[in-house]
């Protein structure tokens, strides 16, 4: 049974609207239990349908998430003269809404559709926030691209809004961008040292390297990521969150939903038919998503992971792709291979008489801001702070 309630947009600011205008407002209605099939149909089609179509809101994927929390679920579904325009998916945590993909994403863009006009994205994002201050809730939500087409209107209506809203820079995205698949590849393929690792491996090891795209052997491959993944960090202060068997069983699931959603690449080095290394990638229109790794420390010293990265690149140029995205994190390897840095975002909402919320968040931000200033600090920060204030199951610096 579905909980819904239907908002009705009013623009705070006409200045959009034509004079002769008697077209309907933006709507939202608000669903607060698992939606059933006809809705996964309708967001299917929206999302095939969006302007950036973002892998980390693939249809099957955030449904298998808001099946996993369905008990706190709030979805926004914008509609306008009867047509569908953006959904936006929250799951509720601690008197808090936050993005229900922030659970596994490396970046958070909304699902809207790309037939939108400039307007019409405009009452999107105030329709949004009418939503949100209705509702008196309190929301964050991390890992914003906001080099997102959007992302101005999306400021534009924060700022008429009514809420108190915040902006923080959370961390960024480093990339490798080409005007073309080829040029990419060539690029990669002028490293010496990524040609020396893939042909070593081949040599000496006897290696070959595995390129899925469907459900092939997928229990065993993810049970050994999981198995690799859980030996690289033992005895360091973030162990690996897949000692949890319920987080092993959610990475097959969420790999299980992203094959369905045909946007998953797994790729691998085998030695003796023994897979030593493993990446994670995910399609997002002509960018292809680095998004997690794990390998074999015994075979450290042939580098299997940069003998990838070639590997990756190769079948990109083969499947017309120009951006390797290296997802969320500034680890120091992806620098050797990148030539931009797109910052990520914190968004901050709330009604401005929840004065602790607002104290909370220009805390972090000064700390944010001191850390990032402060190398030393950062430091400390990292090494001594960070395994005190996050559960093990959390860490995320090991993807």
């Amino acid at each position: 049974m579905q909980a819904n309630n239907t908002i009705v947009f009013a623009t705070p600011n006409p200045t959009n609207q034509t004079a002769n205008s008697s077209r309907q407002p933006m709507t939202a209605s608000i669903i607060e239990s698992f939606p059933g099939q006809e809705f996964w149909l309708e967001f299917s089609e929206l999302w095939h349908n969006s302007l950036h179509k973002p892998v980390f809101k693939s249809p099957h994927y955030i449904q298998y998430l808001a099946d996993r929390y369905k008990d706190n679920l709030a979805i926004l579904k914008f509609s306008k003269n009867g047509e569908l325009k953006g959904m936006v998916f929250f799951r509720k945590e601690n008197n808090m809404l936050r993005l229900l993909t922030d659970v596994k994403a490396d970046h958070n863009f909304f699902v809207l559709h790309k037939s939108c006009t400039p307007q019409e994205v405009d009452e999107f994002f105030r329709c949004f926030l009418a939503a949100v201050k209705e509702r008196q809730w309190t929301v964050q939500m991390r890992v914003l691209p906001l080099w997102a087409s959007y992302s101005p209107a999306f400021v534009r209506a924060a700022n008429t809004s009514g809420l108190f809203w915040n902006v923080s820079s959370r961390s960024v995205c480093p990339i490798l961008e080409e005007e073309s698949p080829k040029a990419l590849f060539d690029k990669l393929n002028s490293s010496r040292e990524l040609r020396y690792r893939v042909n070593r491996i081949k040599s000496q090891l006897g290696g070959e390297y595995e390129i899925l795209t469907d459900a092939h052997d997928l229990d065993e491959w993810v049970r050994k990521f999981c198995a690799l993944h859980i030996k690289r960090w033992k005895g360091t202060r973030s162990p690996s969150r897949y000692e949890d068997a319920s987080e092993q069983l959610f990475l097959k699931n969420c790999l299980m939903a992203w094959i369905q959603d045909q946007t998953l690449v797994r790729f691998a080095v085998k030695v003796n038919g023994e897979r030593i290394a493993f990446v994670i990638c995910l399609i997002q229109q002509n960018s292809l998503v680095h998004h997690s790794t794990a390998y074999d420390d015994d075979y450290y010293k042939y580098s299997p992971g940069k003998a990838l990265i070639l590997v990756i690149a190769e079948w990109m140029k083969n499947h017309n792709l120009n951006i390797l995205d290296f997802g969320e994190g500034a680890e120091p390897y992806k620098y050797a291979y990148t030539n931009k840095e797109r910052e990520l975002n914190e968004i901050s909402l709330s009604p401005f008489s929840n004065i602790s919320f607002i104290l909370r968040v220009k805390i972090k931000q000064i700390l944010r801001e001191q850390v990032s200033a402060h190398p030393e600090i950062k430091q400390f920060f990292v090494e001594k702070m960070k395994p005190l204030l996050r559960p093990k199951k959390q860490v995320k610096s090991q993807d």
